[in-house]
């Protein structure tokens, strides 16, 4: 898995961009949120992670709760995201 980031702020045909490999199923794999402490954000997150779960036995591995949601995921939770979780789902609330 690469370290690198995307960078919305660069038009297209600047700098190649290689997205990462999508599974051909959801079926058993292991979720990581990242929830920007905006309102209803976690709630929406647990809402979707239930969904998954229901239909394709995914199971929620880690939770982050960022500092604001201006604030990009620390370190430590890139760690953990990275050594627990098969795919990450990012929320917003409001």
């Amino acid at each position: 898995m690469s370290d690198a980031l995307f960078d919305p702020t660069i038009s297209a045909g600047k700098e190649a961009f290689n997205y990462a490999p999508r599974p051909d199923s959801l079926e058993g794999l292991k979720v990581g949120l990242v929830e920007n402490t905006k309102h209803n954000s976690e709630t929406i997150l647990r809402k979707i992670a239930e969904r998954l779960d229901e239909r394709y036995r995914v199971k929620v591995v880690h939770l982050d709760h960022k500092q604001s949601s201006s604030h990009s995921v620390n370190d430590e939770a890139i760690a953990a995201l990275k050594g627990k979780a098969d795919f990450v789902v990012a929320g917003i609330g409001d």
